[in-house]
């Protein structure tokens, strides 16, 4: 057993949607979760940055005696991910490949699936190299499309919106114009904006890697007895890097229970 806390981070409030997965999976383990509302969105920055800025993140949880980092935040988890395995112990990590190699296939088919996700993921190295197993098989046609807008609808409140559905028609009308048969959120934030976008595209089966990862960190937990044996009860501690009037009412909004107020902190 290990009663020390879970740390989760992101570049603001999207990784509230692996949180939510942990907290169903782990309802007795404490979490401290972190949010770099300073430096959002990560999606707009260099690599160098990206990787500074998770590094930072990485930082302070090692500070708060955290037994295992959870990078919820798929552009750091592409671009920081050798850093961060190679600087911190214990770190899990967003995969988007994963996911994608799930999906049953029909056998008489190509299935198309589109990806949308941060410019940073899309134009990001190792994102591409990492697909290049699904795209070989012959089985599937990848659609990837950047969706920066995304982020800025959740992080402002404006989920729902008309300026929310005029945006998602913005990116979706392109990927559904290739007939996709199957959606993959690349970015933590989508989570939000996934029962508007699949009003917005109804036939459309849509797969968030957020899930994947926190089944991911209770699997490793569990096979490595480190699971608590205390008995705790939605325990979440909130710190965030500049204020922001939203953070808590999206994380409340997200999870269905009332937060706490974020802490601010210096990070960078």
């Amino acid at each position: 057993m290990d009663n020390r806390p879970i740390g989760v981070f992101d570049s603001g409030v999207g990784g509230v949607s692996v949180l939510k997965t942990l907290l169903e999976l782990m309802p007795n383990e404490e979490f401290i979760y972190l949010g770099d509302t300073e430096k959002v969105p990560y999606g707009t920055k260099t690599k160098e940055e990206i990787v500074q800025y998770s590094l930072d993140c990485a930082q302070f949880l090692k500070s708060k005696n955290v037994k295992m980092t959870v990078v919820a935040c798929n552009t750091a988890s592409n671009n920081a991910r050798e850093e961060l395995k190679e600087d911190f112990e214990n770190v899990r990590l967003v995969d988007l490949v994963k996911p994608i190699l799930a999906i049953e296939f029909d056998e008489d088919e190509i299935c198309h699936i589109g990806i949308i996700a941060t410019e940073a993921t899309i134009s990001n190295s190792h994102f591409r190299k990492s697909l290049e197993e699904p795209e070989d098989s012959g089985k599937v046609k990848l659609f990837k499309k950047a969706g920066p807008k995304f982020v800025e609808l959740v992080e402002n409140n404006e989920i729902h919106t008309e300026k929310a559905d005029q945006i998602i028609e913005e990116y979706m009308s392109p990927l559904l114009h290739e007939n996709i048969d199957v959606l993959v959120l690349g970015c933590t934030h989508y989570q939000f904006l996934k029962k508007k976008i699949q009003t917005f595209a109804p036939d459309l089966h849509i797969v968030d890697p957020s899930d994947w990862a926190a089944h991911d960190t209770y699997k490793e937990l569990k096979h490595r007895e480190m699971l608590t044996d205390k008995t705790n009860h939605k325990n979440v501690k909130f710190y965030i890097s500049k204020s922001s009037p939203e953070f808590r009412h999206l994380a409340s909004s997200l999870l269905e229970f009332e937060c706490n107020e974020p802490q601010i902190v210096s990070i960078h």
